[in-house]
């Protein structure tokens, strides 16, 4: 089985082929409609705005409708897991893009078509502003015509890429965007703590050949302690990205609840919350940041390594207590 019978490129093909031929008729549309008005200017809105803001609409349509045309062919996979560093993740993660990264949505894009659209209006009203200039580049017809095909094309091809970002096909399960953002960027920090041994779980999927990521997750632990001490990054969004550390001892050494303060040579200074859920002896590690501050906060890497050294002590100091 090769790679083409897993993704089924078939029904999008024609689907651009829909997409190529409506813009050709809304150009030759525009074409005619211009060369065969005695008055040029009865025409300028719909020429400029109408058609033009109508063809992106419609070229964002046919756009996510070929996204959605891709389809998934069904198959057994070979799953394998693999503990991989983070800089050996970013590398899975550029070749896994460069195969499947046009697959996966982007809901976010959908933004795009609200900004685009008055870029539309606003280069529309430029072109008509244009025909109205005394001294023509070329002759009068002939700048309209280079204008409307440049038009036309610009904001067709703009509607149907944006059309085609935002969707997912139905796969999402095999072909989604990797772990990334906040929590990623902290985390791979961690992999510089001496006495901390993080990086990634990543689940591959084998099939005739072609490989993807089905899945992927960040894992912390102490470094000559068993898996039953991890560490978890957490990030917290309120005008600023806040992170911080949550610990966990399973059958560890019981621990009261308590908050103590350190200072460790951080901006700000340290704090670790300490409190049981049944057997497990939990330890959160975060900044102390004043509630009123004269700028925005921010936590740097190294203050952030700081605190993950911090942590894995307590959390080494929970373990042999109970041995």
């Amino acid at each position: 089985m090769s790679g083409d019978t897993i993704v089924d490129y078939s029904r999008q093909g024609r689907v651009n082929l829909a997409f190529a031929a409506v813009l050709v008729v809304c150009i030759a549309y525009a074409v005619f409609l211009r060369v065969t008005t005695t008055d040029p200017q009865s025409v300028v809105l719909e020429l400029y705005t109408i058609l033009p803001i109508g063809l992106m609409l419609a070229s964002f349509m046919l756009g996510a409708i070929s996204k959605r045309a891709i389809d998934y062919v069904e198959g057994e996979w070979e799953e394998t897991k693999v503990w991989v560093s983070f800089s050996d993740y970013e590398k899975m993660v550029e070749e896994y893009e460069d195969a499947y990264g046009h697959l996966y949505g982007n809901p976010g894009g959908c933004a795009w078509i609200f900004c685009m659209l008055p870029l539309a209006f606003a280069f529309g009203l430029l072109s008509s502003f244009y025909q109205t200039l005394a001294s023509p580049l070329f002759d009068p017809l002939v700048d309209s015509l280079l204008i409307i095909l440049i038009l036309y094309s610009v904001v067709g091809v703009t509607g149907f890429v944006i059309g085609f970002r935002i969707p997912g096909i139905d796969a999402e399960e095999f072909f989604k965007p990797p772990i990334m953002g906040d929590v990623y960027d902290f985390a791979s920090q961690l992999e510089k703590v001496p006495g901390i041994r993080a990086g990634l779980n990543v689940e591959l999927g084998v099939r005739s050949g072609v490989q993807t990521m089905m899945d992927a997750k960040i894992k912390t632990y102490v470094d000559g302690l068993p898996d039953t001490v991890s560490v978890q990054v957490q990030v917290s969004h309120s005008g600023f990205a806040y992170p911080y550390l949550v610990g966990t001892v399973y059958k560890g050494s019981r621990v009261a609840a308590s908050k103590e303060r350190y200072n460790i040579g951080t901006r700000y200074p340290a704090m670790i919350e300490s409190s049981m859920d049944g057997e497990v002896a939990v330890f959160v590690a975060r900044f102390d940041i004043p509630s009123r501050t004269s700028s925005v906060p921010s936590i740097s890497g190294r203050d952030f390594r700081r605190l993950a050294a911090l942590l894995a002590e307590s959390l080494k100091g929970n373990y042999e207590a109970t041995r």
